[in-house]
Parts: structure tokens; sequence; C-alpha cells
């Protein structure tokens, strides 16, 4: 991933300002800071729910929008109640929806 000099505005205000980051693959990356500090909106411009006002993000040389296929992003929620219909397995394999056939298996190697 690799961001320059990208800049996010909220209404009339900088949220984010000269952002540079240099991500290389393998690599983990943890995103810390204060209530209001833009890392909500970092991702969402790194993931293409948002545009970047100014600057260039890529996600393995492509644009996030189009790169969403090699990038998941699971929102954190504080609340969440314990007799959901869903478990961990099932969440991960929604990852994997457009991925593969419909009548293909999911395997193993295929992450």
């Amino acid at each position: 991933m690799e961001i320059k000099n990208m800049w996010s505005y909220y209404h009339d205000v900088p949220a984010l300002k000269e952002i540079n980051l240099d991500v290389q693959e393998g690599t983990f990356l943890g995103i810390i800071g204060p209530n209001g500090g833009g890392k909500s909106t970092l991702l969402k411009v790194i993931l293409g729910l948002i545009e970047p006002d100014r600057g260039d993000v890529r996600i393995f040389g492509k644009k996030p929008k189009e790169g969403r296929n090699i990038v998941g992003y699971v929102p954190q929620h504080s609340a969440s109640r314990l007799d959901f219909p869903i478990n961990v397995w099932d969440v991960v394999m929604m990852g994997r929806i457009g991925k593969t056939t419909l009548f293909r298996k999911y395997m193993t190697g295929k992450w």
C-alpha cells in the first residue's frame, strides 16, 4: 500500500493532512490515535469508501476501488448480540463471495 501526499476534509476542516505511507507486502501495521484523530477516515480512504481530496492511494499498485477484491474490511461495532445467527467461519467465507463459482467448494489453498 502506498499513500502519497493525501488530504481528506470533513466539511471544510482537514481530517487528514499530507499523509505519506508506504506499507510493504507481508508487514503488519497498527493505527493508533485519539477519538476524532482520523483513523476511520484513513481506513475509508484506503478502502475506496471515500475519495481523498488530494493525493494518491494505491493498493498493490491499483486505485482502492480497483483493488476491492483483494482487501477485506470488517468494521468494529461496540455492541453485538450473542444470539446473532452467524459464526466466525461464515464471516470469513463472506469475504470469498465472488472469488469462486457457484458449484465449486472452497479450498484451504485458495485464501
